[in-house]
């Protein structure tokens, strides 16, 4: 159960500015003084604590929002509570950004997909166990039978995640997440039909062959896959740069 904990140092007597908040909670949770699922205490406390107002202090947690270090929850269980930085989002909006501005291209995501995912799967075929390949089989089986459109892409998006976590790498583990949530993202956007990218045994094909535990076959199914999705992506970047325009002017 998340806990209330004390700050590491006091405000003091003299006020904070903004980016001061920012950078003293960031650094008690880099010190561990707040953990990951920690719920933060309420506004009004930060608020006396820092010696400043409540929406200043709003303000500053909103930015460690954005940033992918804190959450807000709602209900009667809720505040704002620490997230897991390996799972954060914060990297997935920025991509989207960046490509919506033109920063970047889905030719340059999908690349860097190219170079990391297979060898996740090399990783995965070597260092997987039983009972997560089973986890891994009960993706691919519920995105075979699956009817719903979006739970089919969460699932299909999920697969891929839990490959770079079946790596053993957290870095490759975090750099799939994230690739993976603008993925989800751009074929939210898009929809059905145009979402149905790809065979629904392919998911099927690879995982057997990250289970057979032989790395090189595990690579070369990967790496066929992604290149296979590259193209259908980027085939469909001009329709997702104009939709998702629209649906920011509306």
């Amino acid at each position: 159960m998340a806990q209330h904990v004390e700050f590491s140092k006091k405000a003091g007597s003299s006020q904070l500015g903004f980016q001061d908040i920012i950078t003293k909670i960031k650094k008690d949770i880099l010190l561990q003084h707040y953990r990951l699922g920690d719920s933060l205490p309420k506004e009004e406390t930060l608020a006396r604590e820092f010696g400043v107002g409540r929406a200043l202090v709003r303000e500053a947690l909103g930015v460690l929002k954005a940033q992918g270090y804190l959450e807000a929850r709602r209900g009667s269980g809720g505040g704002t509570f620490v997230c897991d930085l390996l799972h954060s989002q914060g990297v997935t909006t920025l991509l989207s950004d960046l490509i919506v501005m033109r920063s970047m291209s889905i030719k340059h995501l999908c690349d860097v997909r190219i170079l990391i995912e297979p060898e996740a799967a090399r990783l995965a075929a070597l260092e997987s166990t039983p009972a997560q390949l089973r986890e891994l089989r009960d993706l691919v089986f519920k995105g075979q039978t699956t009817k719903d459109n979006h739970e089919r892409i969460n699932l299909d998006v999920e697969f891929h995640k839990r490959v770079g976590e079946l790596s053993g790498n957290p870095f490759l583990a975090l750099l799939l997440n994230n690739i993976m949530g603008f993925l989800k993202q751009y074929l939210d956007v898009l929809g059905k039909p145009t979402t149905e990218i790809h065979d629904k045994d392919s998911h099927s094909e690879l995982c057997e062959a990250i289970a057979s535990h032989n790395h090189q076959t595990a690579y070369e199914s990967m790496y066929m896959h992604v290149v296979t999705m590259k193209k259908r992506f980027c085939s469909l970047e001009d329709q997702y740069l104009k939709m998702h325009t629209q649906n920011l002017q509306n």
